[in-house]
């Protein structure tokens, strides 16, 4: 008997374990678990797709097999459990909001980053009241000691929130403001400053106005960048109060600094 060709590709270790259409959910459920396990990134990848599957019998359970794909070290994998995630929270979210909170609290940034980029995608006015849990969720991370999860609660999930449910994420910043964490108060400058939150501009303002006379210069600069980039889009409410800025001590200078880029 001739041998095989040396460099005869042999059948992915995914495509012999993957069950079939309408598999048993522990059948589902014990090909997540082996592909999860796997040290190939393409197999930890299918993971994801199968728990989309499985998900339709099992929400929770599938959901919580995301947990060690959306720490991933390999970015691929951790962008494919993130869009599995994300449908999964659309579509069963009362399911999966108490893993969501877990993945927030967690010490691993990745999975905190998760939850926030979840929450973002989970958010539509269609869904009213899912606006408080979001709410909820969110605020914590406001002041998360990574950057790169503030810059995604304040670039991605609380835009989400304010163009979602307005009035709840503008009751939960003001809430947030009373904090000296500066963290905090530049995440709820950042918030005002984007596109979603130009319809609550003169409100926005009574919150900017108070954070405006926070001395460090880290929260002023937000203040700043908040006040231009929201005076660009309701330019009709911003300069009018600037300008009224410019004859108070307190407010002057970053008053200045903001009208100079309006």
């Amino acid at each position: 008997m001739s041998a095989q060709p040396a460099n005869k590709k042999q059948p992915a270790l995914s495509s012999r374990r993957a069950p079939k259409d309408g598999a048993s959910p522990e059948a589902l459920d014990g090909a997540v678990r082996r592909l999860v396990k796997s040290s190939r990134p393409a197999e930890r990848r299918e993971a994801c797709a199968l728990v989309i599957r499985l998900a339709k019998r099992d929400a929770a359970t599938a959901f919580a097999h995301l947990e060690p794909l959306a720490r991933d070290a390999e970015p691929a994998v951790r962008a494919a459990a993130l869009a599995a995630a994300a449908r999964l929270a659309r579509a069963h979210f009362d399911d999966v909001l108490g893993t969501l909170a877990l993945w927030r609290d967690s010490q691993e940034e990745p999975l905190r980053r998760a939850a926030a980029l979840v929450a973002a995608r989970s958010a539509a006015p269609e869904w009213p009241g899912r606006a408080p849990h979001l709410a909820r969720l969110l605020q914590p991370l406001l002041g998360d000691p990574a950057p790169s999860v503030r810059r995604t609660v304040t670039t991605s999930a609380l835009p989400a929130l304010l163009g979602a449910y307005p009035e709840t994420a503008f009751e939960m910043l003001v809430e947030a403001s009373t904090s000296s964490d500066p963290a905090i108060l530049r995440s709820i400058a950042a918030a005002f400053g984007s596109p979603p939150a130009a319809p609550l501009a003169k409100r926005a303002l009574i919150v900017l106005r108070k954070l405006a006379l926070d001395e460090r210069g880290a929260v002023k600069r937000a203040v700043v960048s908040a006040l231009w980039r929201l005076g660009r889009r309701r330019p009709d409410i911003l300069r009018p109060e600037l300008e009224r800025w410019l004859d108070d001590d307190a407010r002057r200078a970053v008053a200045r600094e903001a009208l100079k880029r309006l």
